[in-house]
């Protein structure tokens, strides 16, 4: 009989990664429903409803306002979870975000329906407000905690106390295409770009975190020693205009091309000769680019002590670097440049790295240990 799992999710970012997770564990007698407010997952034509979980709590007001209004969505959510309990519709709920964490899993207990956190790389607790943060550590011990590095268990053992934590590693599988116009299409315009150039690229959202500026101090001081550098950053955010207006103020437009999201990103992987991991507060999808650009035999360069350590091994797949130093990281890309050897040999052993220990089935087999649905007070 096939486990059920309910997802609560009160996020809009696209969580690739776990889809693709979430995707291997469809295949192996797992069923998930959706309980969301944003339209997250939904391509996945799981069971969908849609639920109230409160005002973002990214700012101050937004933890103010939800902190106002908890026991009010606590006591409508509940009516929902007493049916899911006499229906059986669910083995086990996994939350995703501090809203759905502090909302569901006391409710949720004291049903006897298991509850199962995933704490994102990029969760900050110095910035929940004190009041959220004493309910986190009273119902994060209510919960299976599974985090994705040991930074993040370390941060969570600090902030939350010693729980029931798994540490799982994401993974990466390496995409497979079916060629068409479209590919073909992709190919094309990435071959156009990498055909005369050394290039750098990313994967990132363009928002004010990831530090594209620093990067662009990078490239401009590169540009003297490499005379065919040239950067190129997939994805969209808030930022593309400024950023764009950035690159024509330092006088590197022609060496910057922002071109938006891509579906193809193994054509793209496959044209870099580095990889950047921009930023210092990066997401699980963050992790799933740089492992996927791993396993595409890229050199890794990114910021240290933000818990890349498990995947990037100093001098052995990339290079760890201090945040916001744009010399140093212009001296390591000058550095790969300059030793094409070294380059390649970086990307062998981050691939080898990838197919070791960071797999997409490593990573789905782990998920499913954990879940352990056997042992649910069901």
């Amino acid at each position: 009989m096939p486990h059920k799992i309910l997802i609560i999710n009160s996020s809009a970012d696209k969580n690739n990664l776990l889809q693709r997770a979430f995707k291997e564990l469809a295949r192996q007698d797992f069923n998930f429903i959706l309980w969301s407010k944003t339209k997250t997952f939904e391509q996945n034509n799981w069971p969908t409803n849609k639920i109230f979980l409160g005002p973002s709590l990214k700012n101050k007001a937004g933890m103010l306002l939800f902190s106002i209004m908890l026991p009010f969505i606590q006591l409508k959510l509940l009516a929902s979870l007493i049916r899911l309990k006499i229906k059986r519709q669910a083995d086990l709920i996994i939350c995703l975000n501090l809203n759905e964490k502090i909302i569901v899993t006391v409710l949720a207990y004291a049903l006897k329906i298991k509850v199962v956190w995933l704490e994102s790389p990029a969760t900050n607790y110095r910035q929940i407000n004190k009041f959220l943060l004493g309910l986190y550590k009273l119902n994060c011990g209510l919960a299976e905690i599974i985090v994705f590095n040991n930074y993040g268990r370390i941060q969570l053992e600090n902030f939350g106390g010693r729980k029931k934590i798994s540490l799982i590693y994401p993974g990466a599988k390496p995409n497979q295409y079916q060629e068409n116009i479209f590919n073909k299409l992709a190919a094309a315009k990435q071959a156009n770009f990498h055909r005369k150039y050394f290039t750098v690229g990313a994967i990132t959202e363009l928002n004010q975190r990831q530090k594209i500026e620093t990067i662009f101090q990078a490239i401009k001081i590169c540009s003297p020693v490499i005379a065919n550098i040239q950067l190129i950053i997939i994805g969209e955010g808030e930022e593309r205009k400024n950023l764009s207006w950035l690159a024509k103020k330092m006088q590197i437009e022609n060496l910057v091309w922002l071109v938006g999201e891509q579906e193809q990103l193994k054509k793209w992987l496959d044209g870099l000769d580095v990889y950047l991991a921009a930023g210092d507060a990066l997401k699980l999808d963050d992790y799933g680019n740089i492992l996927e650009a791993m396993a595409a035999g890229l050199p890794i360069l990114a910021a240290r002590n933000i818990g890349l350590e498990d995947l990037v091994i100093e001098n052995k797949t990339g290079s760890l670097l201090e945040t916001d130093n744009s010399e140093m990281l212009a001296r390591q890309i000058i550095k790969l440049h300059q030793d094409k050897k070294l380059r390649f040999q970086l990307g062998r052993n981050g691939r080898e790295r990838v197919n070791q220990f960071f797999t997409l089935d490593k990573m789905a087999e782990s998920l499913k240990n954990t879940f352990n649905i056997n042992s649910t007070r069901l």
